[in-house]
C-alpha cells in the first residue's frame, strides 16, 4: 500500500541516499502533502516546461525564441506506457483527473515496480530521449553522465524494449539574474551528449528496489 502505485524519479530523488532525513522528507511530503517551497530557479524552470508541453509562448520574448531552437522529437512530456506493464491510476494534474496508464515494471522477487517515467521528448522506438534543464551553473559532463534522472529514464524505457537508448541528451539552457532580481534566458543553448551503460541500469534497478521497499516500510508504519 503506496501513496501512489507506481514509483517515480521525483519518490525516488526525494528519498535521496535513504538517510533518515531524507526519509522524513518523503513521509512528509508524500504521506502527510507538506508542500515544499520553490525558488525563483525553479520557478523558471516550471515556466518553461509547461511552454514546452503546452506548445504556447511564454510573454517572455527571449524564452519564446529559445523554445523554438531547442531539438525536439515526435513525442514530448508524455508518460511511457507499455502494453506488457501493470494498469495503475495516475493523476493528470493538466486534465485533473484520474487516468489509467499501463507502466513498465520492474520485477523484484514475486512482486512487481510499476516504473512511471515521463522523458521531456522521445522518439517513437524509444532509441533515444532528451532532457531539458534550466541553470544559471553550465552542468558539467560528470554531472550529466552521472543524472539519477537519465539514469531512471533510461531504466524505463529498457524495462519496456530490452534495449538501452543509445541516443541520450540533456539540452541545457542558460539563465541569469537580471537587475530586478528575476531570472531570464540568456539565449544560450548547451547540449551534453551522454549514455547509460548496462552497468548503471543493474545499478538504478537495485536502487529502485530499495526505495520501494522502503516506500512499503514507511506506508506500513504511517498507515497501518
Amino acid at each position: 500500500m503506496t501513496p501512489r502505485p507506481y514509483l517515480s524519479y521525483s519518490s525516488l530523488n526525494t528519498l535521496g541516499d535513504f538517510s533518515p532525513k531524507c526519509i522524513e522528507r518523503w513521509t512528509e511530503q508524500y504521506i502527510y502533502n507538506k508542500k515544499f517551497g520553490t525558488n525563483r530557479g525553479m520557478a523558471f524552470g516550471k515556466k518553461m516546461a509547461e511552454g514546452l508541453e503546452n506548445e504556447e509562448t511564454t510573454g517572455d520574448e527571449v524564452l519564446d525564441t529559445v523554445m523554438t531552437l531547442i531539438p525536439k522529437f515526435e513525442t514530448r512530456d508524455k508518460i511511457l506506457e507499455d502494453d506488457k506493464g501493470v494498469e495503475v491510476d495516475y493523476y493528470d494534474q493538466e486534465k485533473k483527473e484520474v487516468i489509467k496508464v499501463k507502466l513498465p515494471v520492474l520485477k523484484n522477487g514475486k512482486e512487481v515496480i510499476p516504473i512511471l517515467i515521463k522523458p521531456d521528448t522521445n522518439k517513437l522506438d524509444l532509441t533515444a530521449f532528451k532532457e531539458y534543464k534550466s541553470s544559471q551553473t553550465r552542468w558539467t559532463k560528470k554531472q550529466v553522465d552521472e543524472s539519477v534522472q537519465i539514469t531512471f529514464y533510461a531504466m524505463g524505457m529498457y524495462l519496456k524494449t530490452g534495449k538501452i537508448p543509445y541516443d541520450i541528451e540533456l539540452v541545457e539552457v542558460e539563465t541569469r539574474t537580471n537587475t530586478e532580481g528575476r531570472i531570464e534566458a540568456t539565449g544560450q543553448i548547451y547540449r551534453h551528449p551522454t549514455t547509460r551503460s548496462m552497468g548503471q541500469i543493474l545499478n538504478m534497478m537495485v536502487r529502485a528496489k530499495k526505495a520501494w521497499s522502503i516506500i512499503n516500510k514507511i506506508c506500513e508504519e504511517e498507515l497501518l
